[in-house]
């Protein structure tokens, strides 16, 4: 019952919040916020292409730069098995030292990385700094997530989570269509602009209210709604954050001192969280295993449907079946049109929402990687069709599949399980991603690349059917409505519902 009272109360705050500040002026704040964050989606996107680009160019030089298949295929995914590292460091660190900290301090291994990569000589230095990024890249990803998740009104959460895919999407397009007229060492240098911008960027934007009310700091959350309302008067955002310590309150045991407006302090160590064996009980709690089992099969399908083993090897894989244009051309057209995808997906998504357009994101995606396998087994005289389809499925990835699983670990998981849950949900992610990219030339080898792409598609399909059945529909609800009611048993209409 006192979680039903709440879960009315905030939206009954919210509502009244809307009276009292300005849509406009609200909206452009986080925004702004946003896209501050967005500075740090460019050197996602920077780092995302980037293998892709060095392998193409190196993949059997002569040179001590030079790089064999096996080299390769540890280059395009060592990345990924490093990322889980800063993942399940970001699970602790962010909720200790919040959400902005954590962003800002990731940009400091990222510009020592891609010094590296200028000043490479050796391949040995152009792993130290695949693994420096891999690491920084999982580290920043919980965070990221969160952050956007808990400055956002429900009606802007699902657009604005949205932005990172679209600005890193314009990071990769931006390096790969440079790298039709640059070298991978200059192309360094430029990606080191990054960072810098980010760290600028993050210096002028809050903290998470959520995060800082549950350390107690009531009065620089009320700051930071200000800031993230549009610039406004404290007695303009006291409804909001009245709710916010009341949701805190129940959920890690803070006491509110009733002479002092909005001053909470914590009430004693909460025991859920503060110890191993807290920690463990609250993950095993029922809601907290079914999300990360939504997520878990989420990102399995996303890793094979969207052929995510083939990126780091595109160059090479063009060159191999003959493609018309010169592949660092088609690696362009193919990020532009994945920006095509990302700005259509934040569109559609509170249009469709996210069950319709995951499956129809999926649905592209499927229908790319058993047409292309069809293709790759006849190899007809039509060397456009695989250019066309590569280009389709760099588009349905970010329309859906790609972003969708993100946003639902910000979505799914209670605020007190949010930070860890992130992580290790960051730390798995990466794990499928490394195990898909680097098996990519052993399952080459044992079925051929058609059978690869017919594997990807069926996975792609079993996933299909997986998601009908389980995936909730979460758009345009709050966070506390949606923790309210994805630990209730419904109905399955009930719950693919908004």
């Amino acid at each position: 019952k006192r979680t039903l009272w709440f879960t009315r109360s905030y939206i009954m705050a919210i509502h009244e919040n809307k009276d009292n500040t300005d849509n406009f002026r609200s909206t452009l704040a986080q925004v702004v916020a946003t896209l501050a964050l967005s500075c740090l989606s460019f050197s996602i996107g920077f780092v995302a292409v980037m293998p892709t680009i060095v392998i193409g160019a190196l993949r059997n030089d002569t040179s001590p730069l030079g790089m064999s298949e096996t080299a390769a295929s540890w280059f395009g995914s060592v990345m990924f098995v490093m990322q889980p590292m800063g993942s399940g460091v970001s699970a602790f660190l962010q909720d200790i030292l919040g959400r902005k900290t954590c962003l800002m301090a990731v940009n400091i291994p990222n510009l020592i990385a891609w010094t590296i990569i200028y000043f490479s000589s050796s391949t040995l230095h152009l792993f130290m700094a695949v693994i420096i990024i891999g690491i920084a890249m999982g580290f920043l990803e919980a965070p990221i997530l969160s952050y956007v998740g808990e400055i956002t009104q429900p009606r802007l959460r699902g657009i604005l989570t949205s932005f990172s895919g679209v600005f890193s999407t314009i990071g990769m397009m931006i390096l790969s269509s440079l790298a039709t007229v640059m070298d991978w060492r200059n192309l360094a240098l430029i990606s080191m602009s990054g960072p810098v911008m980010a760290l600028v960027a993050l210096a002028f934007v809050p903290d998470s209210p959520a995060w800082l009310v549950s350390k107690g700091r009531v009065s620089d959350a009320e700051k930071a709604f200000q800031w993230l309302r549009g610039w406004v008067r404290p007695e303009d955002v006291k409804h909001e954050l009245a709710a916010i310590v009341s949701y805190v309150k129940e959920t890690q045991s803070l006491k509110i001192i009733d002479n002092v407006e909005y001053k909470a302090v914590p009430n004693k160590e909460n025991p859920v969280t503060t110890n191993p064996k807290g920690r463990l009980q609250l993950l095993m709690e029922p809601r907290v295993r079914k999300a990360f089992q939504i997520v878990f099969i989420y990102f399995t399908i996303m890793a094979c449907a969207a052929l995510l083993a083939m990126r780091p090897y595109f160059i090479e894989i063009l060159k191999d079946i003959g493609s018309p244009i010169r592949p660092h051309i088609a690696l362009a057209l193919c990020n532009a049109l994945q920006l095509v995808g990302a700005i259509c997906g934040g569109v559609l998504m509170r249009i469709l929402g996210k069950r319709r357009l995951s499956f129809l994101s999926l649905g592209l995606s499927v229908f790319c990687c058993l047409t292309l396998g069809l293709y790759l087994s006849y190899r007809p005289e039509f060397p456009w069709i695989p250019v066309a389809l590569f280009s389709l499925s760099y588009f349905a990835g970010p329309l859906g599949i790609f972003v969708i699983p993100w946003i639902l670990i910000m979505e799914l998981f209670p605020l007190r399980a949010r930070g860890m849950a992130g992580g290790i949900c960051g730390a798995v992610a990466h794990g499928l991603f490394f195990t898909t990219t680097k098996t990519y030339y052993s399952l080459v080898h044992l079925v051929d690349i058609s059978g690869a792409c017919y594997f990807y598609g069926a996975v792609g399909v079993l996933g299909f059917i997986y998601l009908y059945w389980d995936l909730p529909e979460t758009e345009g609800v709050s966070l506390e409505e949606i923790e309210r009611k994805f630990g209730e048993r419904r109905n399955s209409k009930q719950y693919r519902s908004p």
